[in-house]
């Protein structure tokens, strides 16, 4: 019930945090407290400790909040090198226009210097920390996006590079991957000699036009991708056998609170197709979202018997 407890008041910490004010660490603020010639690591002890006061930690006088910032804040912190996202193979042979397809838009964004972000997903320790994976650049970073009606629906920033790298290694074979995006998992899975083929499932009819008319022609490996108009579980239930997968990703999902219902519907599915591998992003925090889920449902139905 502790740990319970600490996850939950990270998590809502993080969350408003990143809801709130991602940017309260700037450039000034580090300027004026980095020594000269600060290296990476005492750049990043030195952005935890304004971000841990931006929480509102009391290390010094709480000993909850010097855990919280010792197995929390720190471990999950990372300074990251924008460099190595900028030689990623989608970054060095996409080029992304700036286009709309009516309530649809490809565009750019970017991180400002020092803005919070999430880089990955969950961390799990051995002791059942859920420990945010939160990450920010030293100066801006532009990443290619898609907006819905003026809002962000999909980006390929950090955080969905380092959550789909473990479905990425693991492709082989006829893959089956539900959900396009900008077709990341699509291209870095195609690219592999041990993938024969890449089937797309997208049921929204624009992306996928907005996909091939803009993104598609680019890919040096597009013999290998096929696009389907096909709701995930339409296809799942009657046409994914015709195509025997051996690798299955589905990201049909925005973040957990959309995405839980999907998992939980979704992973019956495996037992039809038992020599398929099946992976799904954020497996991590829809797990653990679902383990906090039926917990509360049992506290509540024990309440309710107690009464």
């Amino acid at each position: 019930m502790q740990i319970r407890k600490l996850n939950h008041r990270v998590g809502w910490m993080v969350a408003d945090y990143l809801n709130d004010s991602p940017c309260a660490v700037t450039p000034a603020l580090m300027a004026e407290l980095l020594p000269e010639a600060a290296d990476a690591a005492t750049e990043e002890r030195v952005y935890g400790a304004l971000l841990g006061a931006f929480w509102g930690l009391d290390p010094e006088a709480s000993a909850e909040d010097r855990f919280i910032e010792e197995r929390y804040l720190r471990p999950g912190l990372r300074r990251l090198d924008p460099e190595i996202y900028r030689k990623n193979p989608y970054y060095q042979a996409i080029q992304i226009p700036e286009k709309s397809f009516g309530p649809w838009q490809l565009t750019h964004q970017a991180y400002a210097p020092y803005e919070l972000f999430l880089r990955d997903d969950l961390i799990l320790t051995e002791d059942l920390l859920q420990v945010p994976a939160t990450g920010y650049f030293a100066e801006p970073f532009s990443y290619p996006s898609v907006l819905q009606d003026g809002r962000e629906w999909m980006s390929i920033k950090p955080s969905e590079i380092e959550s789909s790298q473990a479905a990425v290694d693991a492709a082989r074979g006829r893959v089956v991957t539900f959900g396009l995006g900008l077709g990341y998992f699509a291209f870095m899975a195609a690219r592999k000699d041990t993938v024969a083929s890449v089937t797309v499932v997208e049921r929204d009819p624009a992306v996928i036009r907005l996909f091939r008319e803009a993104i598609l022609p680019q890919f040096s490996c597009k013999d290998k991708i096929s696009v389907v108009q096909s709701d995930a579980f339409d296809y799942l239930e009657h046409d994914m056998k015709s195509v025997s997968p051996d690798f299955v990703f589905m990201d049909i999902w925005h973040d957990i609170a959309d995405g839980v219902d999907l998992y939980v519907r979704a992973r019956p599915y495996e037992s039809r197709f038992p020599s398929t591998r099946f992976t799904y992003w954020i497996e991590r925090s829809l797990k653990c979202a679902l383990v906090d889920e039926l917990e509360r449902k049992q506290m509540l139905d024990q309440d309710f018997q107690t009464d």
